[in-house]
């Protein structure tokens, strides 16, 4: 997001703004401006260890025990897993459990698609061999 002319640093108002934090959007002054790989983050959010939020990982380990023949898992995966998603946009969580939730919703809409070949072939199976 491109910095608008103007912004200034909450922290320092009298500097302005060189960029917006990756992980909460308030603006950052080059003092502030902490990089993080190509990101820049502002001083608190960057002092603060982000990990995936537990949600996340619920998520993806409902996404993983849908396997397990556990339908009702399969879509609860993709529920949780879509529900941190939209939770990460709006940033009431860290952006680190992205990854999971995606790969949570992933996982519970390849089980489904398996059930739902295996019911087909079950059906075709017993079409073709009944005389």
């Amino acid at each position: 997001m491109p910095t608008p002319v103007g912004a200034t640093c909450p922290r320092h108002p009298s500097a302005l703004a060189v960029d917006v934090c990756e992980r909460c959007g308030r603006f950052v002054c080059g003092d502030c401006a902490v990089l993080k790989g190509e990101k820049t983050w502002c001083a608190e959010c960057a002092a603060v260890p982000h990990t995936a939020s537990a949600r996340a990982t619920l998520a993806l380990v409902l996404g993983l025990s849908g396997f397990l023949f556990c339908g009702p898992l399969s879509i609860a995966a993709i529920a949780v897993g879509l529900v941190e998603q939209r939770a990460i946009e709006r940033r009431e969580t860290p952006v680190e459990g992205l990854t999971r939730a995606r790969w949570a919703v992933r996982l519970g809409v390849l089980q489904i698609a398996l059930v739902m070949l295996l019911v087909v072939s079950f059906v075709a199976w017993r079409l073709l061999r009944t005389p």
